[in-house]
């Protein structure tokens, strides 16, 4: 299994994962212009995409799948409430057949790989996240999520790679420019992870075959990487975790990480 974070913010958010024999993509919030240069850069084609995995329905997320549904056929899994609320310009000009509305916590299985869908909590109508497994080896997608509660902890504990959201420093936000009503947004348990908050969370789930953490979906405006990365150097350091036990990446914006290995 390998993946790479295309793109990641709130600008745009696209992932791409080879697993089993399988092509996929986790949103496609960029332009499908972007996706294929940015997996050239890595040596990568969307030559035999067969899936998409769709977290919610926010442009950022969905901004450039009717194009890339447009030129690939390729089936689409979504909640049914994500379904729902596609905004109809892209849902009624993709085959309905191909959109594949799933139920949360049940394993969906395919050729070599399987996949469990789980619910976040983001002001979006049903948000998901997934946890892919191949083999004994298992990597989760969380971004976009106010908090996540303890008792789900094992439906995403002790996975060998996260790719988990680190969006903002609390105080950095407060002091921004953004109305009231955003930053409160934001800042609601069905807004998005601090970089405290995400920290704490992964120390949580993180287990003994736990080697690779994304930090993803980064504000541009409330967030710097050293901010993060210092976070979780000291939240991990308080309770006696050796941080640099882990590879950390920090997804980008405006360019993709590179290829990474879930051995």
């Amino acid at each position: 299994m390998e993946f790479i974070v295309l793109a990641s913010g709130s600008k745009g958010n696209a992932t791409y994962l080879e697993i089993g024999n399988d092509k996929i993509l986790i949103d496609c919030g960029i332009s499908l212009k972007q996706i294929k240069l940015r997996l050239a850069e890595n040596g990568k084609t969307l030559e035999g995409l067969s899936k998409i995995f769709i977290t919610h329905e926010h442009s950022d997320h969905v901004k450039d799948l009717s194009m890339v549904a447009k030129h690939i056929d390729v089936d689409i899994y979504l909640s049914e409430g994500t379904l729902n609320r596609l905004n109809k310009n892209i849902k009624y000009t993709i085959d309905s057949r191909r959109l594949k509305p799933v139920p949360p916590e049940q394993m969906i299985e395919f050729n070599g790989y399987s996949v469990l869908p789980f619910n976040v909590y983001h002001d979006a109508i049903e948000p998901y996240g997934y946890r892919f497994y191949e083999n004994s080896k298992s990597l989760v997608y969380i971004t976009d999520t106010g908090y996540f509660p303890e008792r789900k902890y094992e439906l995403i504990k002790n996975c060998e790679a996260y790719i988990i959201e680190s969006n903002h420093e609390v105080e950095m936000l407060l002091e921004s420019d953004r109305p009231w009503l955003l930053k409160r947004r934001i800042l609601d348990d069905e807004g998005h992870l601090s970089n405290e908050d995400s920290a704490n969370l992964l120390l949580n789930l993180a287990g003994d075959k736990t080697k690779i953490i994304v930090l993803a979906h980064l504000s541009e405006e409330c967030n710097i990487e050293s901010k993060a990365l210092e976070t979780y150097n000291k939240v991990f350091l308080d309770q006696g975790v050796d941080i640099y036990s882990y590879r950390i990446v920090v997804a980008k914006q405006d360019y993709s990480t590179e290829i990474i290995s879930v051995e």
